[in-house]
């Protein structure tokens, strides 16, 4: 051999001890006969030895050292024996020592020319690893327990909003029993379109932004069951880099205390409607009570005072104005009567089957003289065969209001029908008349406590409590109130009842 093939061949050999003593795992080289041709310093490293230690002992004791089960090191590898037979025979386990040291062992022929000459062995030190491992398993077990028994529902995803971990009560909301069978999955795989597509984009913009969303309120519907109310909170995931991972939300059910307060502002509006009858009564109490005693007191103290100097005429007139005026105050004091029964509860509906069309005609024989006295064509053109199912009391008094109102916002020889309309189930009646209606602006609150009070075609004066008390009384009968009114061209009320139907 050469010189120069000796040297490069020397050079060879000295880089590759080298790096075999470069690597992180331990080298062990044995020949047929057993003896050690090479091992390394990590070698030397994992197995707490030193070159002298290796000198000074035999081959067979280095085998015996490094091939000893770990777990009591007195037991030899029982498979060394026969490892030399099978040229293909790989030996793999786990050492354990007492230490707490782990070392991953492996072991495989070594072949030249496709004859075995030895057999290699590596051990490589997984203490950390394993420990790392076990660490992060008790973390995910802890985290996963913690999570589980946390009532409120917590989720994990990635940039694409597919759930990479739920907790139980996340996996409740989704319908699922095991958390693991919505990895992978999305919103739209559980929840409506809608719903779906607003989450998806606002994980989006999380992740986009990098900013958290807080307690957003969402209406949500429960896997096959009622919708709930939540407040959801949802940040994004960064990892070591500052790269956005995904996003882990948490939503609380506030069902319970969105319910609390729908109650508390239909409480609220119910005090309101309250507050505004009081107002109301106290408004009619104040004004409309007193103002008409004033005429009264001055149409009595003349009549006292100088009746046998006022002819027959003016007597007669003096008593006509003390009628209509006391006629007003007995209608305002039923009015009053009825509204405050009706807030009370003590006015109890009856239902009873009625004839419409002669209910309607003694309501009109009541209202005949009213309509006379401006010439005002009064018709019942009610089907004479139509029977409803009311409290006939009631449905007295919103037949009075409504005609009424028709005669005081009628102008003189005006126009006022009663009509009728049946489909089977409910009979509409309707009081139409040809008079000042109603402006467009006023419709909206014609039936509420803040309606107005305004003045008939002939200055007549009325409560605002009518319409109020009509509708309460029709609702209580099961049926609706309804207004069409064009202003300067006249009104139409039209409210509904159940229909009676009689049996053959």
């Amino acid at each position: 051999m050469e010189k120069n093939e000796i040297k490069n061949n020397d050079y060879k050999f000295s880089l590759l001890n080298a790096t075999l003593n470069a690597i992180d795992e331990g080298v062990l080289v044995i020949n047929l006969m057993g003896e050690v041709v090479f091992y390394n310093t990590k070698f030397l490293d994992i197995w707490s030895l030193t070159k002298e230690k290796m000198n000074d002992r035999g081959s067979q004791e280095i085998i015996k050292i490094a091939t000893k089960i770990p777990v009591t090191e007195e037991n030899s590898f029982k498979q060394i024996e026969n490892s030399n037979i099978n040229i293909n025979l790989e030996l793999k386990d786990v050492m354990n020592f007492n230490d707490g040291k782990i070392i991953e062992r492996y072991s495989r022929p070594e072949v030249i020319s496709g004859e075995m000459v030895g057999r290699v062995w590596t051990y490589k030190d997984i203490t950390e690893i394993i420990s790392t491992e076990r660490q992060l398993y008790q973390e995910k077990d802890f985290l996963q327990a913690l999570m589980d028994n946390i009532p409120d529902m917590i989720y994990f995803k990635d940039t694409k909003s597919r759930f990479t971990r739920i907790n139980k009560a996340e996996a409740g909301l989704l319908g699922i029993d095991n958390p693991a069978e919505a990895y992978g999955k999305t919103d739209f795989d559980y929840f409506d379109p809608v719903h779906a597509k607003v989450a998806f984009e606002d994980e989006q913009k999380i992740m986009l932004d990098r900013k958290g969303m807080v307690s957003k309120a969402e209406k949500i519907r429960r896997a096959g069951k009622e919708y709930i109310w939540v407040t959801a909170t949802k940040v994004p995931i960064l990892d070591k880099e500052n790269n956005v991972i995904g996003i882990v939300g948490i939503s609380r059910d506030v069902t319970a205390s969105k319910l609390d307060e729908e109650k508390l502002r239909k409480y609220s509006e119910e005090l309101n409607e309250l507050n505004m009858g009081k107002d109301k009564f106290f408004s009619i109490l104040a004004h409309d009570l007193r103002s008409p005693l004033s005429p009264l007191l001055g149409l009595s103290e003349v009549l006292t005072k100088d009746f046998d100097n006022l002819s027959y005429e003016e007597i007669k007139e003096f008593t006509k104005d003390i009628y209509e005026a006391i006629k007003r105050q007995f209608n305002l004091l039923e009015n009053l009567l009825s509204w405050s029964r009706m807030q009370t509860g003590k006015m109890v509906c009856s239902p009873v089957e009625i004839k419409l069309y002669e209910k309607v005609n003694s309501v009109v024989s009541l209202l005949k003289e009213a309509a006379r006295d401006k010439k005002i064509s009064l018709k019942n053109l009610i089907n004479p065969d139509l029977f409803v199912y009311a409290d006939s009391d009631m449905l007295h008094s919103i037949l009075q209001n409504l005609i009424s109102n028709a005669i005081k916002f009628t102008y003189p020889e005006g126009e006022i029908e009663i009509l009728s309309r049946e489909d089977g189930s409910f009979a509409e009646i309707i009081i139409k008349d040809n008079g000042i209606g109603i402006k467009e602006e006023d419709l909206a609150n014609i039936f509420g406590l803040n309606c107005f009070t305004t003045y008939g075609t002939n200055k007549e004066k009325g409560t605002g409590l009518g319409l109020l008390i009509c509708k309460e009384m029709v609702e209580r009968n099961g049926g609706k109130i309804r207004v069409e009114s064009e202003y300067q061209k006249g009104s139409k009320f039209i409210f509904s009842l159940p229909e009676f139907v009689l049996k053959s």
